[in-house]
């Protein structure tokens, strides 16, 4: 009985051992690290609307048929992504912003768009990158995530 206290609080430390990065320079070192990276899940507001390649239903009725189901950083800034169904891929430039503590990823050619990887957001194993957009809900302003894992699903 005396060791229940000792258990419980390892157990509430155990959790607490998977780091997010710190900065954009380790979060650099960590998504350019792994060759390719594997969509895991989309989700709007926080809830998954597609895991694994599968919808799940969703009170907007938005699905995702065209995604980018893997993507690898290069340590050039350089982002290559392969849309589901495609037979080539896309590349998009990446760009570290450490006063905002970003990374950001824009078209190439246009140098737009707004896909941004957080810090807080990018372990070793998982990262995920958002957007938000009027398009899904107009006017309102909806927050769309993507979750890459290391390994395919």
């Amino acid at each position: 009985m005396r060791y229940l206290p000792w258990f419980v609080g390892f157990l509430t430390l155990l959790p607490g051992c998977r780091q997010s990065a710190t900065d954009v320079h380790e979060a650099q070192q960590r998504l350019t690290a792994v060759p390719r990276w594997y969509l895991e899940e989309i989700a709007m507001d926080e809830v998954p609307v597609l895991q694994k390649g599968k919808h799940l239903p969703h009170i907007s009725g938005v699905r995702f048929d065209v995604y980018l189901d893997w993507v690898q950083f290069g340590p050039d800034g350089s982002f290559e992504g392969h849309f589901k169904g495609a037979e080539s891929t896309q590349r998009f430039q990446w760009e570290a912003y450490p006063v905002q503590n970003v990374i950001a990823l824009r078209d190439s050619v246009t140098k737009t768009g707004g896909w941004n990887i957080y810090p807080r957001n990018v372990y070793e194993d998982v990262f995920e990158m958002e957007t938000r957009s009027t398009l899904y809900d107009p006017p309102r302003v909806t927050k769309v995530a993507l979750k890459y894992r290391r390994q395919a699903p």
